[in-house]
């Protein structure tokens, strides 16, 4: 008995090693992908702030009234690789009283927006909160104006004091 105990304990070792040499062989004929990448610089560089203030001129209630207040430009400007692409999103970070006017803090008056494509000639776009523009960079440079002016938004006058809006603005390159 006690030689059959030795020689089953020899067959239970040799058995547990065979199984563990055959599950390794299974492991590394297991198929399996390598991945690789390289982390690049986007197409594309802004030549402004990420965050910005824009503080827009003193406007009276009489030009307000005659809805004849003065535009404030704020410069987009984008050092792009040529053939890239600028997407642009506007959304209104405080709300909005239409497609292209932002609220502010002061009931009844409201900043419209426009944007120029200054690349090569002036040319105004049609603008609307939460719809994405796209801009193909044929050369390298890529510059956008930004309009904002405060205009009525009710038939009363707002009061008079200080305002504030927020403006948000999605870019993606490609």
């Amino acid at each position: 008995m006690n030689m059959f105990a030795r020689m089953s304990l020899w067959l239970s070792l040799l058995a547990a090693l065979f199984m563990g040499f055959s599950a390794a062989s299974r492991a590394a004929d297991a198929p399996s992908l390598d991945i690789k990448g390289t982390l690049i610089k986007p197409p594309c560089t802004a030549s402004f702030p990420a965050s910005q203030s824009v503080e827009i001129p003193k406007v009276n209630l009489n030009s307000l009234r005659s809805d004849i207040t003065e535009w404030t430009d704020v410069a987009l400007d984008f050092q792009c690789i040529k053939g890239s692409q600028v997407l642009l999103k506007f959304s209104a970070g405080n709300g909005a009283f239409d497609s292209n006017t932002l609220r502010t803090t002061l009931d009844s008056l409201g900043l419209k927006t426009r944007l120029t494509d200054m690349t090569s000639v002036a040319k105004l776009l049609d603008v609307k909160f939460g719809e994405s523009l796209s801009f193909p960079v044929t050369d390298t440079l890529l510059k956008l104006k930004l309009s904002v002016r405060p205009v009525k938004t009710a038939d009363e006058l707002p009061a008079i004091g200080s305002y504030r809006s927020t403006l948000l603005m999605e870019i993606i390159y490609l």
